[in-house]
Order: structure tokens, then sequence, then C-alpha cells
């Protein structure tokens, strides 16, 4: 009898550990499906500026600070900071590079003839990841919990395709 409760017991440990690894393979998937998606469409407009640079903010999101190069965005508890550094083109994949990590859930590029985009994805604690998507020489970061990855890397990636300078 108590051999079957272990057995039991293991396998629905099995079962919920298998289950958790899906749901990660599948907001990897969706997370670069749409940020794809965000960096082939029109670029929103913009709609808020640090000094020479302009961007779409969303109506969800708040500007708490400005600096030369970056702007810390607050949604709710959440926080994201977009930078900026217009000495490289939105080509260059310089910031890309500088993304390190042991292990990406996401690292997926995109490219066009006058842009490099990318997305990448890691964990830093249980069920929480730095999430960063770019074009060239505009990233924004951002602390997020994998169910929320999808949606606010693709939300990022709106904000990174809107900036001009």
């Amino acid at each position: 009898m108590k051999r079957g409760k272990v057995l039991f017991l293991t396998l629905l440990l099995i079962v919920g550990l298998l289950t958790g690894c899906a749901s990660v393979e599948d907001e990897s998937k969706e997370t670069i499906s749409s940020v794809e998606t965000a960096f082939n469409a029109q670029p929103e407009k913009t709609n808020s500026e640090n000094g020479d640079v302009s961007f779409y903010l969303p109506s969800t999101m708040k500007i708490e600070k400005k600096d030369e190069n970056n702007v810390i965005l607050q949604k709710g508890n959440q926080t994201f900071i977009l930078f900026v550094n217009p000495n490289e083109e939105r080509t260059s994949d310089a910031l890309y590079k500088e993304i390190d990590a042991e292990k990406f859930m996401v690292d997926q590029t995109f490219k066009d003839k006058e842009r490099y985009g990318y997305v990448k994805a890691y964990k830093i604690e249980d069920k929480l990841y730095i999430v960063t998507v770019g074009i060239g020489g505009i990233k924004m970061t951002t602390e997020v919990k994998v169910s929320e990855i999808s949606e606010s890397a693709s939300e990022m990636m709106k904000i990174v395709s809107s900036v001009q300078y």
C-alpha cells in the first residue's frame, strides 16, 4: 500500500515538473512570435520625449525618471529601462552581444535591411526572468514572471521600434 502511494506521488511530481517545463517552452515560442510581429509592424506614433529622443509611451506606463540616455518607465509594480545610444546604428549588434548569461530561455534575432532586432530572456531566480528587447543602439529591459514574458516583450518592442533620434 505504501509503495503505491509513493509511486503515485512520484508520478504526480514528474507530471508537475513536465507541465512547468512545457509552459516555459510555450512562453518562449510565444515571445519570439509576438516580438517578431511587433518588429515587423509599422512603428507606433511617438508621444513622449527625452531630449532629442522621442518614443511611443503606452497609456499603461508612466515615466519615473529621465537622464541623458535612459528613461525609467513604470507599469504598475513593473519597472522598465529604456536605453538609447544614438552613436550606434540601427543595424548594430553591439548591445545584443553585451547581454551575457549562462543560459537563455529566449535568444532570437530579427533583421531587415535597416535594422538588427533581438529579444533575450534568462532566469534570475525561481519564476523571475530578465527580458531585454532591442534594435541597434536602443534596448529596453525589465524583470518579469515567466507567464508575462511574451506580453511584456511585445510591448517593449513596440516602444523600441518607435524610438526616433
